[in-house]
């Protein structure tokens, strides 16, 4: 004998985890953008031909560069934590829609 899951009960699951992901989404969201200002920040600065252009400068755009990197460094963590509890979802999500 095989028990099966209602469609009410499917629609119940998926409704209570999108509103865990939304509840979440209020932490790692702002995590994610933050992270990804620092790395455009980063690249932006850390890049030969700004820094080859503007020449005197460089010494403004390497302080920029390291603020970035730390930053980046810093926040790594966050980040890791923040793509895993997304990723946690869509597999949630994945696995009571089939």
């Amino acid at each position: 004998m095989e028990i099966e899951k209602s469609d009410a009960w499917q629609r119940h699951q998926l409704a209570t985890v999108e509103r865990m992901q939304r509840d979440l989404a209020r932490y790692t969201h702002p995590v994610m953008r933050a992270v990804g200002l620092c790395g455009v920040a980063y690249l932006a600065s850390s890049s030969w031909a700004a820094m080859m252009v503007l020449g005197a400068v460089a010494g403004a755009m390497v302080v920029v560069a390291a603020v970035s990197a730390a930053a980046l460094v810093l926040d790594a963590p966050a980040f890791a934590l923040a793509v895993g509890v997304e990723r946690h979802f869509r597999g949630r999500f994945a696995r009571i829609s089939n």
